[in-house]
């Protein structure tokens, strides 16, 4: 069995234009973010042809409590010609949660791209069970994957399950995929993601009624995997890693052990740089061998468009986290995580009830130092000059105008 690495390198800048914030795994809003990328990435290996591109990729993400979506498609030209490149389109269903539980099923249509010739197509269908907890959850699913234009693999059954959990800012995972499939092959193929009857044990394949020269084997591949997602004022980072399992025949040593990691240092509210790096295991189901990944760019968010482009919410439901904490004698540091909106402002006792605007620290984190010393404060919040209310999950009280005000409670130290 011939067994051959695939070092790769990628260097990508990107400008992504969105419109609104987070994933969250519970929430009371509707969100879309929309995103432009543009870069060029290049791929050299000895088995491989070089594969150089310059790619535009439009892609959109919707998530309601019920429903998410995400799609992406890009263009890419090669030696001056354009083509199409990388596209996938994904959607999730989920039923309300009973005790905790929620149903949930997955769909994924996706094409990849990973060198001058090489194209992969894949169909996704998986369901799961998912228990959540206010920080934290588990699930466990199953599902078949088809991919398209690989006569090697035939459909293909997956299980899966992990758990996450939060730890202030971070988000922690693990998980485990299996992959249970038939693979074909002719006595002469071996290639990064192939097998070769001939250089294999007799006992391994079963030969195929339909032709003297070909083999199939069930093939089995199990993935552990364990990640981490960092978010902290201006930074955001993710990491991943993990180990495949199987039979030496079915898993290269180049795709034993693997991990990439992402960052982003937002240098402004709408700039920010990011880069990636790592090793992406064999697809043995898709006939995409492994391969090294780097990138570095730039991203550029919250580009303006009209208002009325967007589903709008109400101004609570914008706010995914609203908290106060002390920074010195007689401060106190107020942080909001509010995405897709342009500017956040908060009045009280305070600030004699004159508008005070919070500052930008990155994507969707607003900051500000406020004078309040040990007490009871009154406090309002308004989002892009709309409508004064009550930060959420703050205690409330009438004001002198019937309407609610928010009440800070500050200990003394």
């Amino acid at each position: 069995m011939a067994r051959q690495k695939l070092p790769a390198t990628a260097v990508a800048v990107s400008l992504a234009l969105l419109t609104t914030g987070e994933h969250a795994v519970a929430q009371n809003a509707s969100e879309l973010e929309t995103r432009l990328k543009a870069g060029t990435s290049s791929s050299r290996s000895p088995s491989v042809v070089p594969f150089e591109a310059r790619a535009l990729t439009p892609s959109f993400r919707y998530s309601s409590p019920h429903l998410k979506a995400t799609g992406s498609a890009s263009a890419q030209t090669v030696n001056q010609r354009w083509y199409v490149g990388d596209a996938e389109f994904a959607a999730e269903a989920a039923t309300n949660t009973y005790h905790g539980i929620r149903a949930e099923i997955l769909g994924n249509a996706s094409r990849v791209q990973y060198d001058v010739a090489g194209i992969s197509q894949q169909l996704d269908l998986i369901g799961r069970l998912h228990l959540i907890r206010e920080n934290g959850g588990v699930w466990l699913g199953s599902g078949i994957v088809r991919p398209l234009r690989i006569t090697t693999v035939s459909n293909v059954s997956v299980s899966s399950g992990g758990v996450w959990t939060k730890v202030g800012p971070a988000t922690i995972r693990a998980s485990f995929t299996n992959w249970a499939f038939t693979r074909f092959a002719s006595n002469d193929s071996a290639t990064a993601t192939d097998f070769s009857c001939a250089s294999s044990a007799t006992d391994a394949f079963n030969a195929s009624p339909s032709a003297a020269s070909s083999c199939r084997r069930e093939s089995v591949l199990t993935d552990l995997e364990g990640g981490v997602r960092w978010e902290h004022h201006r930074y955001e980072v993710s990491a991943r890693g993990g180990h495949r399992f199987g039979q030496s025949i079915d898993v290269l040593p180049t795709s034993r052990t693997y991990g990439s990691a992402q960052a982003a240092v937002w240098l402004s509210s709408q700039l920010a740089a990011v880069g990636s790096a790592g090793r992406e295991p064999a697809q043995p189901t898709r006939g995409i061998p492994a391969r090294n990944i780097y990138s570095l760019g730039v991203m550029l968010a919250y580009w303006p468009i009209p208002r009325g482009a967007v589903l709008v919410e109400s101004p609570a439901n914008l706010v995914k986290a609203f908290e106060m904490r002390p920074a010195g004698v007689a401060l106190q540091r107020l942080t909001a995580r509010i995405g897709g909106v342009e500017k956040v402002e908060v009045m009280g006792d305070f600030s004699d009830w004159a508008p005070v605007p919070l500052v930008r620290r990155g994507r969707d984190h607003w900051e500000l130092l406020l004078p309040m010393g040990a007490g009871v404060h009154h406090i309002n919040m308004r989002i892009d000059g709309g409508k004064w209310i009550a930060p959420p999950g703050v205690p409330t009280i009438r004001d002198d105008f019937n309407g609610e005000v928010g009440v800070l409670v500050i200990k003394g130290s």
